[in-house]
């Protein structure tokens, strides 16, 4: 029995984008346990170049998608750099280096189309297919080949009956992914799969982007009533997704399994940039800055603080991640208050090396988001042994367990207290990170695709 992944939409952002977002992340390291774990019986797919027929899906060698997404996030170009328009540099390095057996046309299409946009400076891009061919031929020599498919195989050449189709990612853009799933489940007699995030396009539409509602809701709909097995990616998660097949009459049948989500993305073991980006004391927010994440009430607590103490009894508040949706007023507040006087600084786009040391250097983390389907950056932060803040919602509690410290995201006054009593209390400070540092047990993501494995009966 073979598990087929769709990784469509994971090297669909590596290729548009200099970085990958959180559930790029949660898709390449389940992916990569998946297959570490189970070898040959776990298999990567994507739709064909072009591909208009839903029934167009073809193998793809991991160990490719490994190098690029290394390669993407280990690279120090970032928005807002002076390569901030140039696609990003394993695009360019793969067509030059790779063997032709192992570099699907997609990425060869793709490659060509994306290098019309900008170049990288000669030197730089030397430099670049110098570490890539490195870092491959490194991953090779060191991994015993595993039995795998030819690069491109059309997947109806050698699904079997009784395989399994998981979709870890976010392909809910294809309008036509329920007739991809039709084909698979009745004509291939596959089983299919999907893991779950969280419902907030249709729990908290207020939120969201308007087109992503609609496109959220609409596929969904479509293709849950769909799922023979549906995996979450926390208990409340779980909970939600099994009210909401309840309420739209789907089917309270179809199983949903909470699994152990994997702790951070390895930024403990990695790099740490020499140079501190902060210089003063610090408390840090990592997170696209968008209206569910609640940096609005940060900001309020923050003025507070300036108003009822001392200026220089007040930490930094660093926002660190990008700018998101909806919050374009928010942004020209900050502008207007002239980012309280400095009092908050906005870091965007850090990179790992980066973030690392934001994690290093601060006094503790915060997180008042309204609602999450896990809290990445809660466990992110326990794991680097930082004390975290946190709002005390959906999965929230989930993620930071008895080591975090809770309020509700709707309470000023509620954050302000929490906030300021750890502010001023340093030697309590110094000894919740202590409790950290000796008591977080990061989950390894191995437990994640081992959850996957045996509820899917794919024998290791």
């Amino acid at each position: 029995m073979t598990l087929w992944i769709d990784i469509d939409d994971l090297l669909h952002h590596l290729l548009h984008h200099s970085r990958p977002s959180g559930i790029q992340r949660v898709v390449f390291e389940i992916g990569s346990a998946l297959r570490n774990l189970a070898g040959h019986n776990v298999q990567f797919v994507r739709r064909g170049p072009g591909a208009t027929d839903a029934r167009d899906f073809r193998t793809v060698d991991w160990t490719m998608v490994e190098t690029v997404f290394r390669e993407a996030t280990n690279s120090s170009i970032k928005p807002g750099s002076s390569s901030v328009n140039a696609p990003p540099l394993t695009v360019q390095a793969l067509e030059q280096v790779a063997p032709e057996d192992t570099l699907s046309a997609f990425l060869r299409t793709e490659s060509r189309i994306l290098k019309g946009l900008a170049s990288l400076p000669r030197t730089f891009a030397r430099l670049g297919l110098k570490s890539l061919q490195t870092r491959l031929d490194a991953r090779r020599s060191r991994r015993p080949e595993l039995p795998t498919f030819s690069e491109g195989t059309q997947l109806a050449d050698v699904a079997r009956p009784g395989d399994v189709f998981l979709t870890l990612g976010s392909p809910w853009h294809h309008a036509s992914y329920s007739q991809t799933v039709r084909w698979l489940r009745d004509d291939l007699r596959l089983s299919y799969a999907l893991l779950m995030y969280d419902l907030v396009p249709i729990r908290c539409p207020e939120w969201c982007n308007r087109g992503i509602i609609t496109t959220f809701r609409a596929w969904h709909q479509d293709i849950l009533p769909l799922a023979d097995t549906l995996f979450a990616i926390s208990h409340a998660t779980a909970k939600d997704v099994r009210a909401y097949l309840a309420e739209q009459d789907i089917g309270t049948d179809i199983p949903v399994y909470p699994i152990p989500l994997g702790t951070g993305f390895g930024l403990s073991d990695g790099r740490m940039s020499a140079e501190a980006l902060v210089h003063e004391p610090y408390v840090l927010f990592v997170s696209t800055i968008e209206a569910r994440k609640n940096h609005a009430l940060l900001f309020r607590v923050w003025r507070r603080m300036l108003e009822e103490m001392p200026a220089e009894r007040v930490p930094t508040l660093v926002f660190a991640g990008r700018e998101g949706w909806l919050v374009s007023d928010f942004m020209q507040q900050l502008e207007n208050a002239d980012w309280l006087n400095g009092k908050i600084r906005f870091i965007q786009n850090p990179t790992d090396e980066e973030l690392r040391r934001l994690y290093a250097d601060c006094s503790f983390t915060v997180f008042p988001s309204f609602f999450e389907g896990w809290g990445l950056p809660v466990t992110e932060s326990l794991s680097m042994g930082r004390p975290c803040v946190v709002s005390n919602t959906t999965s929230i509690p989930e993620a930071g367990g008895p080591l975090g410290r809770y309020f509700s995201p709707y309470s000023l006054d509620e954050a302000y207290r929490v906030i300021r009593e750890t502010i001023e209390d340093p030697e309590g400070l110094a000894a919740w990170t202590a409790k950290v540092r000796a008591e977080f047990r990061p989950v390894p993501w191995e437990d994640s695709a081992r959850a996957i494995l045996d509820l899917s009966l794919i024998h290791i």
